[in-house]
């Protein structure tokens, strides 16, 4: 699941991982995607084009790009650092272990990284699933752990990290939203509101008094299209209601 995420705008194409000290990076190679030392990874980016997005991920992470480091850091102190290589700006976030562990980091661009994925917590023999799980067309892969539990909202939420796509990204979250779970007849409102909140970046000035009847709309049409309370819905009628709601977003 995703535990955190920063944007970095750095005046160097390098973004630094790992503790909350500096780095001594005295073999560094600048010609790498990613250089490394047992403490820090220095990963190549755009530098001043753009921002770079960073990703932390618990137990279960996107398949997206190419892996770039899979090795131990030590991140003692239970605290993962994210800066720029001057450390003008450093972003620190508190995670479950402390001191040596294993790190995926995947980006969208080997050297020209835009987007960094890192992946903590995955134990030694992760396994890779598709997203959505079952049904409906194939999003993407995710690498989880062994003893992770990918429940309903922790898929949405793998679905709806993002705007790219944005098609099929809320199809597969209308698909997930539409799979009954008796257990927590809740957790369809709840999960139209957070679908809600991830259409309001998709135009400019959507608020979420505007966006929150467009998330009842997906719960309706949801109800609606499902053959009975049990079923979960085709991926034909969930690319259809996303389909009406994108429509609707252009227009607000």
């Amino acid at each position: 699941m995703l535990i955190g995420a920063v944007e970095v705008y750095a005046n160097h194409a390098f973004v630094i991982l790992g503790p909350v000290d500096r780095p001594e990076l005295d073999d560094w190679d600048t010609s790498l995607p990613a250089s490394a030392d047992t403490r820090h990874v220095a990963i190549k980016t755009r530098g001043q084009i753009d921002h770079t997005r960073v990703s932390l991920w618990s137990g279960a992470m996107p398949m997206f790009g190419e892996a770039i480091f899979d090795d131990d850091l030590d991140l003692h102190d239970a605290k993962i650092c994210v800066s720029d290589i001057e450390y003008t700006g450093q972003w620190i976030k508190r995670i479950q272990q402390s001191g040596p562990q294993r790190v995926i980091v995947r980006v969208d661009d080997p050297g020209h990284a835009s987007l960094v994925h890192v992946g903590l917590d995955l134990g030694p023999d992760p396994y890779v699933r598709s997203l959505p799980s079952a049904g409906g067309p194939h999003l993407f892969d995710v690498l989880v752990a062994r003893e992770h539990d990918m429940s309903l909202p922790n898929e949405r939420g793998l679905a709806l990290d993002g705007h790219d796509s944005p098609h099929a990204r809320l199809t597969a979250a209308i698909l997930l939203l539409s799979r009954p779970d008796p257990s927590a007849p809740w957790r369809e409102s709840y999960e139209a509101n957070l679908i809600a909140e991830w259409l309001r970046w998709l135009a400019i000035g959507l608020d979420f008094a505007a966006a929150k009847p467009l998330g009842q709309q997906v719960q309706d049409l949801v109800r609606t299209r499902r053959p009975d309370p049990n079923t979960a819905l085709s991926s034909q009628d969930a690319s259809e209601i996303a389909k009406t709601i994108l429509d609707a977003i252009a227009y607000t």
